[in-house]
C-alpha cells in the first residue's frame, strides 16, 4: 500500500547482509578499508608482506551498523567473535581465559578514516586473579603479571564502565563483550562527533573493531614499545626517527606520562631487533610510497609490528619528502605536487630564526612562538613597561606568567619562562601578541639571565647572549620549492597561488559560507552563524535555557580584583567587563582614595591597593566552603587543559606553523572545538558563581565572547587586551587559585597554572 511518505533510510544491519561481520586478518582478507577500518587493513597488509604481526580479527562496520540499530551486540555476531578468538588461539597456541597458557587480547577501534585519539581502546583484556597467577607462574615474573592486571582494571573501568571504582567482570568473555560494545559506542562520543564534523566526515561511516593477541612491552628488561617514522617527520630527512620506552606499553608512549628514549638506544641494547625494525620500515615505506608512522612492541627480544600508516609531518618535511621521493622514483612529480599544500610552501619560505653561532645558548626550552628579538632581560612586568616606555628594548623573564603580567608582556620584545609548555599562559599570550617566546627553560634561568642583553630565538627554543642576526632561508628549501615549481610549470613566486587555487577547486565552492579578507574571516559570515549556542549545553546534550542574573553593582573587591588581574586597564573597559556603567566613576574614587593610580594605558593598583585587595580576598575566602570550591577548581583544571589546547590550535597549526587564518576549514574546526568546550564547561562556571557570588559575572563574560565569535569577530578568541574568551578564562583561573588559598607559583610548579 502506498502511504505517500518517503521511507526513512537506516543503517543496514549485519543480518540483512550476506557479508560476514567478523573477518580474520591473516594476510588474505579481501575486505576493503571501509569495512574493516584502517587499523585492521594495516594489520592484514603487514601480514601479507610477511612482517611479524600478532594474530588479529576485525568486527566489520556492518557489525557496527547492526549494533547501532539494535543498541546491543547480537548473538549472531557474538558467535562470530568467539570464532575469531578461536583463530587467535590457533595462531598463538594459547587459550582465552586459560589458567596455564592464557591468551590476552587488545580491543581497538578502527574507522576507515584516521581519527587519532577520538575513540577507545582496551588492552590486556582476558585477565583476572587466576589468569594473573598463571602469567606470574609462566614468566616467573609476578611483577609483570600484577602490572598487567592493574593496567587492565584501570582501563576497563575508565573505558567500559565509566566508573573508577566499578566492578570489573571476572569472566574474560564478559569482559570482551563489554569492550567490543564500548568501542562501538565510542564512535558516537562527543569528541568523535566533533572531530568528524570539523573534518567533514559522515557519522554514518561507522567503526570496525580490531581484536588482536597481546604482546607485552612490560614483560622484562628486553621488552618495550615505541614509534618509528621511516623519515624524519620534522625535516623530511631520509633517516629513521623514533622513540623507544623500555618496560612500557603503547598507551604509555601516547599519554606522555613517561619520557621515551631515543631509538638509537635500541640499536645498542638489541642490535638485531633494531636491524629488523629498520628493514621493516624500509619495506613499508617502499610499499606505501609515503613516510610511515609505525607502532611496534618488543617482547623479550622479539619484534612485533602493530600498525603502520602515513605519517603526520611538518611543512618542511612535507616539501622535502615530496621532492625527494619523486627524485627516488617512489612517486611521480604530479603526486609530489598533490602532497604539498600552499600553506606549507608559505611556511618554509619564511626566514628562519637565528643565525649560526658557535656559542652555546644561555638557556634552552620549548619553542612557544617563533621569531627573533633582542633586549635586556628584566624580571618584573612593571619594570618592563617602564623601561620600554623610555625606548629601551627589553625581554621579560618570569618563572611563569599570569594575566597580571600582561602589561609587561606587551611592553617586552620577547618572553622567557622557567616553567610551562606550548599551552602555557606565556605561550598562548605571546602568540597573540606576536612576541618570540621560549618556555620551560628550567629553574634558575630567570636569575641567570637578569640584566643581560640576550636574543630570544623563539623558533629554535634558545636564548643567546648578545644580539644575533636572523639567517636567510636555507638554500635546500629554495631548491625544493624551485623543483616543485618546475614540475608545475610555473615560477616559484606563482607556486603558492597555484597550490591554493588547486585546493579551492578541490572543495565545492558553492558550499562556502564565508569569505576571506586579508587572512581573516569577514564579519557576519562566520561558519558559526548556523550553530549559535543556546545559553548553555549541558553534558547530557539537552538544551537548557538559563536566565543570567542581573549583576549587582561592582564592589571595591570586584574593582580591585579585576584591575589587579589585568595589571593595567582603562576605566571604561572595567565598566564593560563588570557590566556596570558606574564602574568608571568608582575607578576614579579608587584613585582618589590612593588605592589605584592612573597610567597612560589605564589604572593600576598602588601598594596600598594591593594591601586592601589582599585583605578583601582573605575575608572573601572565609565566606566560601573550602571543600566545595576546591572540588570545583579540580574540575576546572580538567577543562583548562583542553581549553589551552584549543587556543594553541587556534594560534599554531602545528609546532612549526603559525596559523595565519587563511585556511577557513581549519579555523572552522577549531572554533567548533571551542564551542563544544564552552557548552560543556558553562554549567560548571555557573555553579562556581553560585559558590562564590563575585565570580558569577564570568558566565556572562564567557558567553559574550562566544556570541562575538559567532558574529564573525574572531579577535574574541584570544586577543589579550580585550575580554576575549582566552582572557576571561585565565582571569577566572586566577580567581579560583586565590579563592582556594593557593599561590600561582605553587600551582605552576604542580603543572596546573603555567
Amino acid at each position: 500500500m502506498t502511504t505517500g511518505v518517503e521511507p526513512v533510510e537506516r543503517p543496514r544491519s549485519a543480518l540483512e547482509s550476506t557479508a560476514p561481520s567478523v573477518a580474520e586478518l591473516d594476510g588474505t582478507c579481501a575486505l576493503s578499508r571501509d569495512r574493516i577500518g584502517g587499523k585492521a587493513w594495516s594489520v592484514d597488509h603487514m601480514r601479507a608482506l610477511g612482517l611479524p604481526v600478532p594474530p588479529a580479527f576485525a568486527v566489520t562496520t556492518e557489525g557496527w551498523a547492526d549494533f547501532r540499530a539494535r543498541g546491543a551486540l547480537s548473538e549472531e555476531i557474538w558467535l562470530q567473535v568467539r570464532a575469531g578468538v578461536a583463530g587467535l588461539e590457533r595462531g598463538t597456541g594459547r587459550r582465552f581465559g586459560d589458567t596455564r597458557r592464557p591468551l590476552l587480547v587488545s580491543v581497538r577501534s578502527g574507522a576507515a578514516v584516521s581519527m587519532p585519539g577520538m575513540m577507545d581502546t582496551v588492552l590486556n583484556l582476558g585477565i583476572n586473579d587466576e589468569v594473573e597467577r598463571a602469567l606470574a607462574a609462566e614468566t616467573r615474573n609476578p611483577g609483570y603479571a600484577a602490572d598487567t592486571h592493574r593496567r587492565f582494571r584501570s582501563q576497563y573501568r575508565e573505558i567500559v564502565l565509566g566508573d573508577p571504582e566499578g566492578a570489573v567482570p571476572l569472566d574474560p568473555w564478559e569482559q570482551l563483550r563489554g569492550a567490543v560494545a564500548a568501542v562501538f559506542r565510542s564512535w558516537d562520543s562527543a569528541r568523535a562527533k566533533t572531530y568528524r564534523r570539523s573534518r567533514g566526515v559522515s557519522d554514518d561511516l561507522g567503526t570496525a573493531v580490531t581484536v588482536q593477541a597481546m604482546v607485552f612491552g612490560n614483560l622484562d628488561a628486553l621488552s618495550g614499545t615505541g614509534v618509528l617514522f621511516s623519515r624524519n617527520p620534522n625535516t623530511g630527512e631520509r633517516a629513521v626517527f623514533g622513540e623507544w620506552l623500555v618496560g612500557g606499553q603503547g598507551e604509555d608512549v601516547v599519554s606522555g606520562r613517561t619520557t621515551p628514549r631515543p631509538l638509537d638506544e635500541l640499536a645498542v641494547t638489541m642490535p638485531d631487533v633494531h636491524e629488523q625494525l629498520l628493514a621493516a620500515a624500509d619495506l613499508l615505506e617502499r610499499d606505501g610510497r609515503d613516510i610511515q608512522d609505525i607502532e611496534f612492541t618488543v617482547e623479550s627480544g622479539r619484534l612485533w609490528l602493530l600498525q603502520s600508516r602515513p605519517a603526520k609531518r611538518s611543512a618542511r618535511a612535507a616539501v622535502r619528502a615530496a621532492v625527494a621521493m619523486a627524485g627516488e622514483g617512489l612517486i611521480d612529480p604530479a603526486t609530489a605536487l598533490r602532497r604539498v599544500e600552499a600553506e606549507q610552501v608559505r611556511t618554509v619560505l619564511r626566514p628562519a630564526s637565528g643565525a649560526e653561532t658557535d656559542r652555546p645558548p644561555l638557556a634552552r626550552g620549548e619553542s612557544a612562538c617563533p621569531g627573533l628579538a633582542s633586549g635586556v632581560v628584566v624580571t618584573d612586568p612593571d619594570e618592563a613597561e617602564t623601561r620600554a616606555a623610555a625606548g629601551e628594548d627589553v625581554v621579560l623573564a618570569r618563572p611563569t606568567t599570569s594575566p597580571d603580567d600582561l602589561h609587561g608582556m606587551i611592553a617586552a620584545r620577547a618572553i622567557v619562562t622557567e616553567l610551562g609548555g606550548a599551552t602555557s599562559h606565556a605561550a598562548l599570550v605571546s602568540r597573540e601578541l606576536g612576541r618570540p617566546c621560549v618556555v620551560g627553560c628550567g629553574p634558575g634561568v630567570v636569575a641567570a639571565l637578569a640584566g643581560q642583553v640576550v636574543t630570544v630565538d623563539g623558533g629554535a627554543g634558545a636564548v643567546w647572549l648578545g644580539e644575533i642576526a636572523g639567517k636567510a632561508v636555507d638554500q635546500s628549501v629554495t631548491e625544493d620549492v624551485a623543483q616543485l615549481a618546475r614540475w608545475a610549470a610555473v615560477s616559484p613566486d606563482e607556486l603558492v597561488g597555484l597550490l591554493a587555487a588547486r585546493s579551492a577547486d578541490a572543495e565545492n565552492p558553492s558550499s562556502a559560507t564565508h569569505s576571506i579578507e586579508n587572512g581573516r574571516m569577514t564579519a557576519g559570515t562566520s561558519p558559526a552563524s548556523d550553530h549559535a549556542l543556546p545559553h548553555t549545553t549541558p553534558r547530557d546534550g539537552r538544551t537548557q535555557q538559563h536566565t543570567t542574573p542581573v549583576p549587582l553593582p561592582a564592589s571595591d573587591l570586584d574593582l580591585l580584583r579585576l584591575i589587579g588581574i589585568k595589571g593595567r586597564v582603562a576605566p571604561d573597559a572595567v565598566a564593560d567587563s563588570l557590566a556596570d556603567d558606574a564602574a568608571e566613576t568608582a575607578c576614579a574614587d579608587l584613585v582618589a582614595r590612593g588605592l589605584c593610580a592612573t597610567t597612560p594605558v589605564g589604572v593600576r593598583l598602588t601598594p596600598e591597593g594591593r594591601g586592601e585587595l589582599a585583605r578583601l580576598l582573605m575575608a572573601e575566602r572565609e565566606t566560601v566552603d573550602p571543600t566545595v570550591i576546591a572540588a570545583a577548581y579540580d574540575e576546572f583544571c580538567v577543562y583548562n587543559v583542553e581549553l589551552k589546547e584549543i587556543i594553541t590550535a587556534w594560534q599554531m597549526k602545528d609546532a612549526a606553523t603559525v596559523n595565519d587564518h587563511s585556511d577557513t576549514a581549519y579555523d572552522t574546526a577549531v572554533l567548533d572545538r571551542l564551542r563544544a568546550a564552552h557548552g560543556q564547561v558553562a554549567p560548571l562556571v555557573r555553579r562556581i558563581g553560585e559558590i562564590a557570588p563575585r565570580l558569577a559575572r564570568y558566565a556572562g563574560r564567557l558567553e559574550r565572547a562566544v556570541q562575538r565569535i559567532d558574529g564573525g569577530d574572531h579577535t574574541w578568541v584570544a586577543r589579550p587586551i580585550m575580554d576575549s574568551y582566552h582572557t576571561v578564562w585565565f582571569e577566572l583561573h586566577e580567581d579560583l587559585i586565590g579563592l582556594c588559598g593557593l599561590s600561582r607559583a605553587d600551582e605552576a610548579a604542580a603543572g596546573r597554572a603555567h
